[in-house]
């Protein structure tokens, strides 16, 4: 069966065929590394740790912690499509090769252009390429699967089927997911999704202002929402994206922290479907 590409941006979708299957264009705030659970990154590392018990907000799993832009820094590819890497920062420049998701690069250099901010990387042959930064993250991804979704989460996240059609991404053992999926025949599909019980009671969600969003060509909505968890009363951003092919449906819930709402957009670009 093909797989349609998941691409999320709660802004703009464009195609941009020179470049990337399905490209995202979206402000990319290229200063954020991912930490877990209460845990700290020093500046410049990319490194993600085990979550502890000991921070403020234990409960909120993914967060967002400012990097010093050291060069050179490491950076992972993360469009389902890989990269071209061109032989100057434009996408008329002659293609040199593609990286495929999840190809660890070290940063030599950026240069911002009215396209977007390129970086300047070594290839194994020893030639020096450029490719666009918004196509990769600072922090590492390796993909986990179920039997419908395939997505490239930050390292040490895999999926754990918790009945029929549903499974949840955890750090480890941890108690708390970054996602969770729910997917089934489409004239199955329940007319709201349904909140995991770890989560508060939808009727104390807050409303986040949203704007219609694509998924490659597929029907899809996001809804952004803002929460207090039990028991800590910590704020957390919860994103619903229901995504619909032919056949299927796919509801991921997506638990971060108030300033991650970017990495939603990064993770389901690395996301396909069956």
């Amino acid at each position: 069966m093909k797989k349609p590409e998941l691409v999320l941006w709660g802004l703009v979708f464009t195609l941009l065929g020179a470049e990337i299957g399905l490209a995202v264009l979206r402000p990319w705030d290229s200063h954020v590394a991912l930490s877990l659970s209460g845990s700290h990154t020093s500046p410049g590392t990319t490194t993600l740790v085990t979550p502890s018990a000991g921070g403020t907000c234990p409960d909120v799993v993914v967060r967002r912690i400012e990097q010093v832009q050291a060069i050179p820094r490491s950076a992972w590819i993360h469009a389902s499509d890989g990269v071209n890497v061109r032989a100057a920062p434009s996408p008329s420049a002659t293609r040199l090769t593609t990286l495929a998701t999840g190809t660890q690069l070290t940063v030599q250099e950026e240069q911002s252009n009215p396209d977007g901010i390129w970086y300047r990387i070594r290839l194994g042959d020893g030639r020096d390429g450029w490719l666009l930064s918004r196509y990769t993250t600072n922090y590492p991804i390796s993909v986990a699967s179920t039997d419908s979704l395939k997505i490239w989460l930050p390292v040490g996240y895999q999926f754990q089927s918790v009945a029929p059609g549903r499974a949840q991404a955890h750090y480890g053992n941890g108690p708390q997911a970054l996602l969770y999926l729910e997917s089934g025949a489409k004239d199955q599909a329940p007319t709201e999704t349904v909140v995991p019980a770890p989560l508060p009671r939808r009727s104390t969600w807050t409303a986040r202002s949203t704007e219609q969003v694509l998924v490659g060509d597929l029907p899809a909505t996001d809804r952004v929402f803002g929460v207090k968890l039990a028991g800590s009363g910590c704020p957390a951003l919860v994103h619903e994206v229901r995504v619909t092919t032919t056949t299927h449906y796919y509801d991921l819930v997506f638990l971060l922290d108030e300033s991650s709402s970017s990495v939603v957009a990064q993770l389901l670009d690395s996301a396909t479907v069956q």
